[in-house]
């Protein structure tokens, strides 16, 4: 678990006699210590290939995920009665806009859980972020402090990217005000989407079997 520096401590006390919305973000800051053999690097999509579809394992209950649009959006269903059960929105970069009921893009900032807005990744590469996420039940956005690693793994055109984020949350959508969280995501190179995702909001993980063919 990531530590939390002096200064986010000063933004959490900021947030919290503020209610959240009058706190600035501190700048966010991707390493650029890239490998100099540009095999190394994997670029991601921006977005998912709009169309695809993808069997889910999501908390032991398998689902269809359909890929609606070339901007992100992803409707969840029932394999048997083709009823959507859920519905999300990707951000850039295979980043996060929407989630059930926790708009990350409220403040024109996704979580970029997978890459960082230049949508590049290589072993080790890290970035921080800070942004803000907006509840419906809530009239304050609470802040979210990000640090973010990938780790990639096997050979080119079949590597896999794991992303490890350690995020502090600060806000009243918060219990005391703080918490301290770790969320993981696996990003397939082969299928151009995710093969694990664990981000929250969605359940505990989702495997993605295999890419769905009409």
């Amino acid at each position: 678990m990531c530590r939390v520096s002096p200064l986010f401590l000063l933004l959490g006390f900021l947030t919290l006699g503020a209610g959240c919305a009058a706190t600035q973000p501190l700048p966010d800051q991707a390493a650029m210590d890239a490998s100099q053999d540009p095999k190394d690097t994997i670029t991601l999509p921006e977005y998912p290939v709009a169309g695809k579809k993808y069997l889910v394992e999501r908390d032991g209950s398998q689902e269809i995920w359909v890929v609606k649009d070339g901007q992100g959006s992803i409707d969840f269903l029932d394999p048997s009665s083709q009823r959507v059960k859920l519905s999300i929105k990707l951000g850039p970069c295979f980043s996060f806009a929407q989630l059930p009921n926790h708009d990350f893009g409220a403040m024109g900032k996704p979580a970029y859980h997978t890459a960082p807005p230049d949508c590049r990744v290589w072993d080790g590469r890290t970035w921080m972020q800070t942004y803000h996420v907006q509840v419906p039940r809530l009239s304050n956005p609470c802040a979210y402090a990000a640090n973010r690693r990938t780790r990639v793994t096997g050979s080119t055109g079949e590597r896999l990217v794991t992303t490890t984020t350690n995020v502090d949350i600060t806000g009243p959508g918060v219990r005391g005000g703080y918490a301290a969280r770790t969320h993981s995501v696996v990003f397939s190179e082969e299928m151009g989407f995710f093969r694990e995702l664990a981000p929250g909001y969605i359940g505990s993980k989702a495997i993605v079997i295999r890419e769905l063919k009409d």
